[in-house]
């Protein structure tokens, strides 16, 4: 029975909450978001606001203001937090490919950490990762001239768009004897510079082009009022992935798994010259599957046999992926002649021996390329033609033993 859930995971700062007003934030794999939220404010007829707390890598030529009339728009940038400012506070260090998680002591000469393991001294690090308290309102500030048809207080919509969000997919597939199992697994990043607490959190699988626009440091800029609806847009021609649960994105690196399922697989054997390869076949029946890299493993996942890339991923397409080269399977092509047999026009013979330490037959798939325009005179096992270039024999090699199959092209320019 397939299965396919949408679930969110405590882990690396994403944390479910609960709460009302929430950011909307969705995040394209190519490095950027799309940020929705409502703020309560106190509207004069005209005046100015200044609001704070927003993403230090916003892209200020897209914002949309609801619920007022803006007539001016000022990014102000305001001094950000130091690595020295945040001695006494509570971080997260990567170093080293390691992550240390404690009370920040001193930042000279080393970094000093008082984690439950004890102290711990980094003279280098990646990067550190800061609670917002520990931040502060600092960073982007936008001062907003407006007017208002209703005075008093009232909640406005803003949305923007935001470098610095991204996410990517991994699949983990454990293979059983006919099925296997697949789990999926976004991780995603916030290198805004702010925590969206509370946060609806979608992700956006498909091609999407990036915005081009450079936040305008000190130029004022121009928005207008829009409906009151500003929702996300919806999936258009790509897919969207919408957590159920309000979340707290927090800055750094975090995971939540997005995926589970069990579909029916195939085990094939296909020689192109070189290593005879493994190949993991099977119908996506499961969902969209954003691009990402499948990871797998065999005997009740204890073991790790290989991975592969998928592109996007629709229902209904099967995925035939190479996970590594079989162990007790060998090929060996040779040219037996050639013949010219007018001025471009050549007759080729060859030769492909398979193989197999294996005690039992396997089927092995033999795939041959083919220049030119080509005709196949004489071979001694039927052929599919894949395409233009392209041919495919499936040849049976018994248990401990060897097959061959043999072939004559002729083919010219």
């Amino acid at each position: 029975m397939h299965m396919l859930r949408m679930v969110a995971l405590a882990m690396g700062g994403v944390v479910a909450i609960a709460g009302a007003a929430a950011p909307v934030v969705t995040i394209y794999s190519g490095g950027f978001g799309f940020i929705a939220e409502t703020r309560s404010v106190l509207l004069a007829p005209e005046g100015d606001l200044l609001l704070e707390g927003f993403p230090v890598t916003m892209l200020v030529d897209s914002l949309v203001v609801e619920g007022l009339t803006a007539t001016r728009i000022d990014p102000q940038w305001t001094d950000l937090p130091t690595v020295e400012g945040l001695v006494g506070s509570s971080v997260t260090v990567y170093a080293h490919g390691e992550r240390f998680a404690g009370l920040l002591l001193a930042t000279v000469p080393a970094l000093v950490l008082s984690t439950a393991d004890g102290l711990v001294f980094l003279p280098a690090y990646d990067r550190i990762v800061a609670p917002g308290e520990a931040a502060g309102a600092r960073g982007l500030a936008l001062a907003i001239r407006y007017r208002a048809a209703e005075p008093g207080r009232t909640a406005i919509g803003l949305r923007y768009l935001a470098e610095g969000l991204s996410w990517r997919a991994t699949y983990t597939a454990s293979l059983g004897e006919d099925e296997l199992v697949l789990h999926g697994v976004a991780t995603f990043e916030n290198r805004t510079g702010v925590d969206f607490a509370g946060a609806e959190v979608s992700l956006v699988a498909g091609e999407v082009h990036r915005p081009t626009a450079k936040v305008p440091e000190g130029l004022g800029v121009r928005a207008l009022a829009l409906a009151p609806e500003f929702d996300a847009a919806a999936g258009f021609e790509y897919h969207r992935y919408a957590f159920p649960e309000r979340l707290d994105l927090i800055q750094g690196v975090a995971l939540a798994p997005f995926l589970s399922g069990t579909v029916p697989y195939v085990r094939a054997y296909r020689f192109a010259g070189g290593a005879v390869e493994v190949r993991v076949r099977f119908t996506n029946a499961l969902a969209p599957l954003p691009a990402g890299e499948v990871r797998f493993y065999d005997q009740g996942g204890e073991l790790f046999v290989g991975a592969a890339a998928i592109g996007h991923t629709p229902v209904g397409r099967e995925l035939d992926l190479a996970v590594g080269a079989a162990f007790d399977l060998t090929g060996e092509r040779v040219q037996e002649s050639r013949q010219r047999l007018t001025e471009n026009l050549y007759r080729d013979a060859y030769r492909i021996t398979l193989r197999s330490a294996k005690e039992a037959p396997v089927e092995v798939e033999v795939v041959e390329t083919l220049p030119g325009v080509w005709t196949i005179t004489d071979s001694t096992l039927p052929y599919v033609r894949l395409d233009a270039q392209r041919i495919l024999f499936r040849v049976m090699v018994p248990g401990s033993g060897e097959a061959e199959v043999r072939y004559t092209v002729e083919w010219r320019y």
